[in-house]
């Protein structure tokens, strides 16, 4: 088992060990010892910019998914027994621990079905305080909040850009809450410049930085840091507007949050579950447990990528900001969209579903020219699979391999899964790789 011991104050951080990792929250890089690992560090400034205090809760929440963030990065699967599952034990200040320890198995439980790891929290007092915001908007930019109304994650992909708009195009005001990953910001600016109505901008990043070592890659509870911050926007939101709840949306199509494993050999490791209905309920119970004044919603649950594309509320908006999007999973490698992952394959499916002209660049534009390449076409055979199989297999227990589903939507949870193979099928057909 790995320890994580967090402090904002380096003092109070252990001496680094094979077993014990310090972390420092809300770092400042290169300040301070040499043996620690640092994130956060440009958190605090950016909740400043919303010129308001938001709850010591909703800022214990950032700090746990900082926390979790850090371990997710900083231990490596490749040293777990199995070479997968890894055992985290975090101890951690929060500014109101006592509301957190009645959640602590929750959070457990939770975290154990997002990423596949056993996880132990211990909370303690001492945790970083909620941010005396800004008052000088001449001397720091401060962030808009009049006039907001709702709270949407913003990642720069092809389904935060259509939330975005349809939020616009029905009237509504959003917080665009964005994870600012290295090179993802460029992508998201260039959506945002061109989006038509009101709205204001949250940028963030958690930015993580190990003092030593290589870090982990797989990044399963990177939606956990994304709802945090989102959750820190919407209670921002929420001072401004005296709303009772602030609506927090998670613009991610139905086929793509189910993330079924396409094959039995992808069933685990190969299938994530960052937005998965029953990990979003599961933090929507601990928001309300913790007072956290905001409502989850994915207003695509039971929509394919396609039918998002094709029902977007700007047509015309969307056909000129696509190019900017980013769906591919392995783009930051190359800095291009591969067009031959899974999820580049169902972008342009979607495309293609939706009647939209595709005009991005991919590294491989024809995805039949991979399929020889067996360094290259996993990802393709795979949903080849697939697609042969939904003639045969029953979706019921497949689609229930990825998660503990509602009974009352289950025949929806099928049916938007089953429109998803359809529209992977169709394009793969008119490719000649199927």
């Amino acid at each position: 088992m790995t320890q994580l011991i967090f402090h904002h104050n380096h003092q109070h951080l252990p001496p680094a060990s094979d077993d014990v990792l310090p972390v420092q929250l809300y770092g400042l890089i290169g300040k301070g010892r040499g043996d620690i690992s640092v994130i956060g560090n440009p958190v605090i400034d950016k909740i400043k910019r919303l010129g308001v205090q938001i709850p010591s809760q909703a800022m214990d929440f950032l700090t746990i998914a900082l926390a979790v963030t850090a371990a997710d990065t900083f231990v490596r699967r490749a040293d777990a027994e199995d070479g997968w599952t890894r055992r985290l034990s975090l101890h951690l200040p929060l500014h109101e621990p006592a509301r957190w320890l009645p959640l602590t198995k929750d959070l457990e439980r939770a975290l154990h079905f997002l990423s596949g790891d056993i996880w132990s929290f211990n909370f303690q007092k001492g945790g970083y305080p909620p941010p005396e915001p800004y008052c000088w908007p001449d001397r720091h930019r401060r962030i808009s909040l009049k006039g907001l109304d709702c709270v949407c994650l913003f990642s720069g992909g092809m389904d935060s850009a259509i939330g975005a708009i349809d939020l616009l195009a029905q009237g509504r005001a959003p917080l665009l809450v964005s994870h600012c990953y290295k090179g993802d910001k460029k992508h998201q600016d260039q959506v945002a410049k061109v989006l038509e109505g009101h709205y204001s901008r949250f940028e963030i990043n958690a930015d993580p930085h190990l003092y030593t070592r290589k870090t982990d890659i797989t990044m399963r509870t990177r939606s956990l840091n994304f709802l945090a911050f989102a959750a820190v926007g919407a209670c921002a939101v929420r001072a401004v507007s005296q709303q009772e709840n602030i609506d927090l949306f998670v613009p991610e199509n139905g086929f793509i949050s189910l993330n079924a494993p396409l094959t039995p050999r992808r069933t685990g490791t190969l299938s994530t579950r960052t937005t998965h209905p029953h990990f979003i309920k599961s933090i929507q119970g601990i928001l309300d447990a913790a007072d956290i004044p905001c409502r989850i919603i994915n207003p695509y649950q039971f929509k394919t990528k396609g039918q998002m594309a094709a029902e977007c509320k700007n047509r015309q908006l969307l056909e000129d900001v696509v190019d900017s999007t980013v769906s591919c999973s392995h783009w930051k490698r190359k800095k291009m969209q591969c067009g031959i992952c899974v999820p580049c394959v169902i972008r342009r499916a979607a495309l293609h579903a939706g009647r939209i002209s595709d005009t991005s660049s991919y590294r491989f534009e024809t995805v039949a020219d991979v399929l020889n390449k067996t360094d290259r076409r996993d990802d393709i055979q795979a949903l080849r699979i697939a697609v042969t199989q939904k003639a045969t297999r029953n979706p019921g227990p497949w689609i229930a391999d990825s998660g503990p589903l509602p009974v009352a939507t289950f025949e929806d949870f099928q049916k938007v899964f089953l429109d998803g193979l359809y529209e992977i099928e169709v394009f793969l057909k008119a490719e000649a790789a199927l």
